[in-house]
């Protein structure tokens, strides 16, 4: 096998067609095309992905939209091809499809699942509005789902900690209509113990990284994580070498946590978001709780609370009382002087008693901050359980119709720790049973191959001769499962529970009293610790601890424990993992066959273009890769039932030829012989034909496709003829009545007006009297009502068809007279409405909608800058507009900022890299930068002044020499006062900082106004001045409109909240020592002495006036 082949591409795209196909080969082949980025191969048609654990520009909607439109295999290897596939399938052949991911941790099953869902979602939700809606809603639900359900391991930084099946619904259109999630076990346990090197669930560390302060402050939250006893890492839990071990990363949470609340929002959870943020806070504040030993009287022990405040702000946020959530805890209250006796607090069934949570034996710390850590873990899973509800009810389809569906299937992959407890073993007991049902579909195809009749050799499987593993896990009384079902009913110890695995005698379960046993996985042995199995398999929750979160204020915490206990044993935790995977088995073994995605981990330690060989080569063996190639390679794609295939393909032969008699495979036969398809695509068996190439199905398809859009041209055709006929009938009748109508009043104006036939009118006259005398006055009144009806109604019938060709005609010629320039947001002008009485309200919603329109047009044009640029000039619409007698002169002028170049100095540029030399200067981007005149504050003169507007500060610079001469922070501006006249004056209110904050630094001379956050954001050094610029500024520019508006937009962005814009003509400043009074006084003409300005300022004691 070659490094490239003749037409460029390296490898081979699809495996089968590998010679000589051995695992040499194929390891070969992955390893070749993972060394150029090539990280997709087909293996028939299923997908082989190899993770290269860094992000590859692979994806795109048009590159999904191709796959979608492209037949198999005229497109490079690619996860889309097989969402495509099975998107086809749903849409074409409404045939229900699942496609599923399999892999070890850390082979990128969750991206590989995310990516078919886009495929599905871009291929189906680009029409209508209410398809663009379901599938931003279920893109919304997986994002929300990945923040609560998924965490950073050893082994992936992105670890989904629960199995998730996604059914997304398709209307006939092949929209995304809705969709469904169904959940398998959380990985609750992660919650209170996290291990060294790995995080908690996402969601924690994007809440205290991405909320603003205020959220964080209502939240009695800190922006540090390692404030937070739960978010803090234990010791190393993976079995793997030290070399292994990955750091997860942390960056991106502040941007992911704006993710997560747009999901929240996009899902209707609006309402209930801020409940969910306090559960969060409830969690980490509970997490901190401490305990020590008290000892009792007696000289037993118990528990006491050592940070008491702790559990206050916790209970506060939700409404608890504190003092019975530390009783249920076992733990007394600061204010008693003994700790409750005979209230430990383990967690249990509903059903047991209610005063007794617990052996009476439990009391102590270690017992008590097991309970809080139980408790947390059963919060976290109810919480986690009830969004996954909220989900579906918002992504369910509006109405009960019956749709096909596309499942996605991401599991969990086989995981192997030091100790392994129950969650690994039911995780394990999961990948099993997928493993299970992807072999499981190789085998039931051979077997429906040797039952067809077809010459076929079958390829063993290494377990062919063994009960699948995953029986051995949950088939019968005495299976894992099942033996730890009785020992929860019972309430046996966890050493009865490893003694009863052996009735088994199965070679692959080997109990290790007292509490240890191990299983021979497909990926390899692992041992499982039985301490704790059994009460963990319970998971109940204490009636004590759920009385008291269910009297909490919060309504979602009294949602998540619901009112009275269930009158039956809540089912084990293993069971509910056992019933979901039944019904997951059952449902594919009597569906299609899934389209697979086997997903292989390059590098244990995730490191970017590594490929460890041994590694690959290990997790081809385990997952029967090599089998399910060969069985590919000699087999066939595609079995349709011949009775199905006819039914489907009959319209492809004309019908004169079409025959149905004898056997359903010889009408088969007949029908695809008569195709332009060749003949060894084909094998037919006893009631089934098979179909050797997927590209084979695609022409098949093709075929019928290209014959139904024949048939419905030609039923299109008849039906538009048939609706022209009729609608010419009706064009006819009425044309017949409008010519009988027309003729009769043509006749009276010729009576009326003609003299020279006065003789035959008054012979006519006589006449219709003579007629009229033999008809009573009875039918001479019915005469003329019918009459008079037959003329209204060919008046009205005019009217509406002269009413219609105006509107025609008006419409069909309005775009072309539109002015040259219509597009221009500014253009006023609007071709004339031909007729204002008829057309008038239509002209009108026209002309709106156009204005509209091109405004949209105008936006979308924009790019990041003139976005911004239009930010402020709305901003300084809502502020000046209307207020301001110079707003209107300032519309029309651009907002250009830097008027100096001062971006481009070369000065600025080096002393912004003096000041901070290893990373960006707060003062680094400049927003406004002109020549201002700053008042002085004694005398009302004038002097020039460089005012800079950075993102963070307000400065003042020395024009030539650019040294500081004053630095306000944007948190210490609070108001800017302008005058309602035409004036250009502003005034900037700086927070006054009494006693050492007000003076000078010693080393720079430069003077702050925000004490200690001025310091780090010194420029470069300045010298004298010290003392005397303190209070509010005066400044006098001409672009006064655009300073105000973003030193407006600059403060709002670093605080939160815009500062308030006072415009009065009359109004009070801080000068330092003195409160001033300035007030503008309107002249009517020309300052004299004003130098060109248009204001004078004369200050007088404590007051400033200022003459405009």
């Amino acid at each position: 096998m070659g490094e490239e082949s003749a037409g460029g591409a390296v490898g081979v795209g699809d495996a089968v067609l590998l010679a000589p196909l051995t695992e040499d080969t194929f390891l070969h082949n992955l390893q070749l095309r993972y060394k150029h980025d090539i990280i997709y191969t087909y293996a028939g048609g299923a997908v082989i992905s190899v993770n290269p654990c860094r992000r590859l520009a692979l994806y795109s909607a048009e590159l999904a939209r191709a796959y979608v439109a492209r037949a198999p295999y005229q497109l490079p290897p690619h996860v889309y091809a097989v969402a495509a596939t099975a998107y086809r399938c749903v849409r074409d052949r409404r045939q229900p499809q699942c496609i599923v991911v399999t892999g070890e941790s850390g082979s990128g099953k969750t991206e590989a699942a995310r990516v078919c869902l886009q495929c599905a979602v871009v291929a189906g939700g680009g029409g209508a509005s209410a398809a663009a809606g379901a599938g931003v809603g279920l893109t919304a639900a997986g994002t929300l789902l990945e923040a609560f359900g998924h965490a950073a391991t050893l082994r992936n930084h992105n670890a989904s900690r629960f199995g998730k099946l996604l059914d997304v619904e398709l209307d006939f259109r092949g929209d995304p209509a809705g969709g469904h999630v169904t959940h398998y076990l959380l990985e609750k346990s992660r919650v209170t113990g996290v291990a060294e090197g790995e995080r908690n669930f996402h969601v924690f560390y994007q809440l205290l990284a991405g909320a603003d302060p205020h959220l964080l402050k209502r939240l009695k939250l800190q922006r540090n994580a390692g404030s937070y006893r739960i978010l803090r890492s234990g010791s190393p839990v993976w079995s793997d070498a030290p070399h292994t071990h990955v750091a997860p990363t942390t960056d991106g949470d502040e941007q992911h946590f704006a993710f997560t609340t747009a999901a929240m929002r996009t899902v209707g959870l609006e309402g209930t978001s801020g409940g969910v943020l306090r559960m969060l806070a409830f969690i980490l504040k509970l997490g901190n709780v401490e305990f020590v030993p008290a000892p009792h009287i007696d000289g037993s022990l118990a528990a006491r609370a050592s940070n008491y405040y702790e559990v206050s702000e916790a209970c506060a946020l939700v409404g608890v009382d504190e003092e019975a959530l530390l009783g249920v805890l076992g733990a007394a209250p600061p204010r008693s002087r003994t700790p409750p006796v005979g209230s430990p607090p383990l967690l249990e069934e509903p059903h047991h008693d209610e005063g007794v949570c617990g052996p009476a034996n439990g009391e102590g710390a270690a017992w008590a901050a097991a309970a809080r850590d139980r408790l947390l873990a059963t919060l976290y899973s109810r919480l986690f359980v009830w969004l996954v509800g909220a989900v579906n009810d918002h992504i369910q389809p509006r109405d009960l119709a019956r749709r096909p569906t596309l499942a996605i299937l991401d599991m969990y992959g086989l995981e192997c720790l030091e100790r392994n407890a129950l969650e690994q073993l039911v995780i394990n007991y999961a990948a099993e049973r997928v493993q299970h049902i992807v072999t499981g579909v190789a085998r039931r195809e051979q077997e429906l191959y040797e039952r067809e009749g077809l010459p076929w050799q079958r390829i063993p499987f290494a377990d062919d001769r063994q009960e699948p593993l995953a029986d051995l896990l949950d088939n019968g009384p005495d299976s894992v499962v099942g033996t730890l079902r009785e020992c929860s009913a019972r309430g046996l110890p966890d050493s009865a529970f490893v003694q009863r695995l052996g009735r088994r005698r199965d070679p692959r379960l080997l109990p290790l009293p007292p509490h240890l046993f191990q299983i021979q996985h497909f990926g390899g042995p692992i041992t499982y610790s039985a301490s704790g199995i059994v009460d963990k398999n319970r998971d109940g929750v204490c009636a004590r601890a759920a009385a008291v979160l269910r009297a909490a204020r919060e309504p979602l915490l009294r949602l998540l424990f619901p009112d009275g206990p269930s009158p039956r044993r809540p089912a084990a935790l293993a069971c509910r993992q056992r019933a979901l995977l039944a019904a997951l088995s059952q449902r594919l073994a009597g569906g299609p066959p899934p389209r697979l995605v086997r997903c292989l981990r390059a590098d244990a330690a995730l490191r970017p273009r590594h490929f460890d060989a041994h590694l690959i080569r290990h997790q081809i063996r385990t997952q029967s890769i090599m089998e399910m190639v060969q069985i590919r390679r000699a087999g066939w794609c595609e079995a349709m039932c011949a009775r199905e295939l006819v039914a489907r393909y009959i319209v492809l032969k004309a019908r004169s030829a079409r025959s149905t008699s004898g056997s359903p495979v010889r009408v088969a036969r007949r029908l695809v012989r008569a195709l332009p398809l060749p003949a060894a695509e084909f094998a037919y068996g006893r009631t089934k034909v098979f179909i050797r190439s997927p590209r084979t199905l695609w022409e098949l398809e093709a075929l019928r496709w290209a014959r139904v859009v024949r048939l419905v041209t030609v039923v299109q055709r008849a039906w538009r003829r048939h609706r022209e006929r009729a609608h010419a009938r009706r064009q006819h009748q009425a044309q017949k009545t409008i010519a009988r109508a027309w003729r009769r009043h043509k006749a009276e104006c010729t009576q009326e007006v003609s003299e020279e036939h006065n003789e035959s009118c008054v012979v006519k006259v006589c006449t219709q009297s003579i007629t009229c005398g033999n008809m009573s006055q009875k039918q001479q009144r019915a005469h003329a009502a019918a009459a008079s009806r037959r003329t209204a109604w060919a008046a009205t019938t005019i009217q509406y068809h002269y009413v219609q060709w105006l509107r025609r005609r008006y419409l069909t010629t309005l775009w072309s007279r539109l002015p040259a320039h219509h597009m221009s947001p500014l253009c006023a002008a609007w071709p004339l409405c031909p007729a204002p009485r008829l057309l008038g309200s239509l002209d009108t919603l026209l002309q709106r909608i156009h204005h509209r329109w091109r405004c949209h047009k105008y936006r979308l044009s924009f790019d990041q800058t003139a976005r911004n640029r239009m930010r402020e000039k709305v901003t300084a619409s809502i502020l000046f507009k209307d207020r301001k007698q110079n707003y209107p002169r300032s519309v029309a002028h651009p907002f250009v900022g830097d008027y100096v170049r001062l971006r481009a100095s070369a000065a600025w540029r080096r002393a912004c890299a003096v000041a901070a030399p290893h990373r960006p200067h707060p003062d680094h981007y400049v927003v406004f930068a002109d020549v201002v005149g700053k008042v002085t504050r004694s005398n009302g003169r004038v002097r020039p002044a460089l005012a800079v507007v950075s993102t963070s500060a307000l400065l003042l610079l020395e024009a030539r020499t650019l040294r500081v001469k004053r630095r306000v922070p944007a948190p210490d501006v609070y108001r800017l006062s302008l005058s309602p006249f035409a004036d250009d004056v502003l005034v900037v209110h700086v927070r006054a900082c009494p006693g050492p904050e007000m003076e000078p630094d010693a080393d720079t001379g430069v003077q702050w106004s925000g004490g200690a956050g001025g310091t780090a954001g010194c420029l470069f050094a300045a010298s004298g001045e010290a003392g005397a610029r303190t209070g509010d500024l005066v400044l006098q520019t001409c672009h006064v409109l655009e300073l105000a508006t973003k030193l407006f937009l600059v403060v709002q962005n670093a605080v939160g909240a815009p500062p308030h814009v006072n415009i009065a003509a009359e109004f009070e400043a801080n000068f330092g020592q003195q409160i001033v009074t300035i007030s503008f006084v309107a002249t009517g003409g020309a300052v004299a002495g004003s130098s060109g300005s248009s204001a004078r300022l004369v200050r007088r004691g404590s007051r400033m006036d200022v003459l405009v």
